[in-house]
């Protein structure tokens, strides 16, 4: 508190009594709130007039005085004797003084952005200050401050006046984040390259944002758009500052560095000229890092470097190849070749036919020099356009016919057979053909035919029309394996002194 000081207070008796009251005051100024001791002494009782603000008016020697009302106090004290019989009294001032009046105010208000200042005024002319709380202030012992909040806050100021009085008042500052911007950039990354000479579009993206400034500004179109044309000639760190609606400011920069190497490119490809339906492999020489192909529909991945191509029809191929923003255009052309146009016919007809019927396979393929037929059990290259069929087994017989032009195009077709386990006639019939009887002899593993003259040459077909033996022979007899044939009906043409004939065969 105040200064503390004694007051002695001595009352002199009357000319007959030696009876003498004082009392010990600890101070005769306070401020309200604060309280004051006395103790009186020098008779035996004691009682105290104020009975409001003292603790007690009990006949005690010490009283607590206390209040926080400001103003005078007057406080009679009457002490007794009882032997001898004696009174005296004391009367004394309290003069409780008012606790100072204090106001803050704030240059920026009470809200303000993230990162700025304001000024904190406290009522000048007391004796003291003390800020709290401490943090992000200029000082916090001076009536004037510079507080920096980071956030919101409530600062409490506490003062002292000249009698040792105490008053405080607070402020709420309402810190408002600045906005929150990125930029995107049509350079191939974010901190990516640019081709030197080309120009990137730099966009600041942010919410409520009022203004926009670009820096620095030489190497750009425009400063105070959301979105500028950046064409620097040397690696450029740029910085956009925005600001929004409520006057506060958010920043970025993206660093577009400038790429003065050129992107080498060689296309290469391995076939330029395909049938309709094959592939091509196009391979890049090139330091490039990216690429992008067009059209890439009938590319197996139009973001490799090397791909395969399968176009059907002929088309040219772009490439765009991209190192450090810096980009070269390659191209290749895949010429397409037709597909030879064939059709296939039956002379039955597509219709059944029995076990020792034939089936005439036709090919109608005007541009075709070669076919391959697939049989069941066999495949035969040809350039014939029909094959005679004679099945020995029953049932559906599918058989495929690849027609070539002379670029190697090729075109499929295929035909099904279908065997009933009918005869039209007898298989045994050893039948005569230009005068010549075949005598046939079937035995264990072997199949011997014997003519009237000398046979030259034997062949054994299936009636898949497959050749299943050729033997040459300067005998009136041949003998052929069966072993390894299966059963069925199988068709020898033989030749007898120089002219053919063709036998049936019917093996169990």
């Amino acid at each position: 508190m105040a200064r503390i000081s004694t007051l002695l207070v001595l009352l002199a008796l009357s000319l007959s009594s030696f009876a003498q009251l004082s009392v010990t005051l600890e101070d005769s100024t306070m401020c309200p709130g604060d309280t004051l001791w006395f103790k009186a002494s020098g008779m035996t009782l004691y009682a105290w007039s104020d009975t409001v603000n003292l603790d007690t008016a009990l006949l005690v020697d010490s009283v607590n005085f206390s209040t926080t009302t400001p103003g005078m106090y007057t406080i009679t004290v009457l002490g007794y004797n009882v032997f001898p019989v004696d009174t005296d009294t004391v009367s004394f001032s309290i003069t409780v003084f008012d606790n100072p009046s204090v106001s803050i105010t704030s240059s920026a208000g009470n809200s303000f952005c993230v990162g700025s200042s304001t000024e904190l005024v406290a009522t000048a002319g007391l004796s003291s200050y003390m800020w709290m709380p401490t943090a992000n202030l200029s000082d916090s012992t001076d009536d004037t401050v510079i507080a920096t909040p980071t956030g919101a806050t409530t600062y409490f100021v506490y003062v002292t006046d000249s009698n040792g009085c105490m008053g405080m008042d607070s402020i709420d500052l309402d810190v408002t984040a600045g906005p929150s911007v990125t930029i995107s950039s049509t350079t191939d990354a974010t901190n990516g390259y640019l081709c030197l000479g080309s120009t990137a579009t730099l966009t600041a993206n942010a919410a409520g944002i009022a203004s926009y400034e670009w820096s620095p500004v030489g190497s750009l179109n425009d400063s105070t758009g959301m979105s500028v044309q950046a064409t620097p000639t040397t690696t450029t760190a740029y910085t956009v500052v925005v600001t929004d609606t409520n006057g506060c400011t958010g920043s970025e920069s993206i660093l577009v560095q400038v790429n003065t190497t050129a992107t080498s490119l060689t296309v290469n490809v391995e076939d330029d000229t395909i049938c309709l339906g094959a592939s091509t492999r196009i391979t890049l020489q090139t330091n490039a890092q990216t690429f992008v192909w067009t059209p890439g529909a009938t590319l197996n991945n139009p973001n490799n470097k090397d791909v395969t191509a399968t176009p059907t029809t002929t088309t040219t191929y772009t490439v765009t190849a991209t190192r450090n923003g810096c980009s070269t255009v390659g191209s290749a052309m895949i010429h397409v070749l037709p597909a030879p146009s064939m059709s296939v016919s039956q002379s039955s007809g597509g219709q059944n036919i029995c076990l020792d019927e034939t089936d005439v396979i036709t090919v109608d393929c005007p541009t075709c020099v070669s076919y391959k037929w697939v049989f069941p059990n066999s495949t035969l290259t040809t350039s014939n356009t029909s094959q005679t069929v004679s099945p020995n087994i029953a049932g559906a017989i599918n058989i495929g016919i690849t027609g070539y032009d002379d670029n190697a195009c090729s075109t499929n077709e295929s035909v099904t057979v279908n065997v009933d386990s009918c005869f039209v006639g007898t298989p045994f019939s050893v039948g005569k053909f230009n005068k010549t009887d075949i005598q046939l002899f079937t035995r264990e593993g072997q199949i011997e035919f014997m003519a009237e003259g000398q046979i030259t040459n034997l062949r054994l077909f299936n009636l898949l029309g497959e050749e299943v033996a050729n033997l040459q022979n300067r005998d009136n007899s041949v003998v052929v394996s069966s072993s390894n044939l299966a059963s069925g009906v199988y068709v020898a043409r033989l030749v007898v002194e120089g002219q053919e004939v063709v036998k049936k065969v019917y093996l169990k």
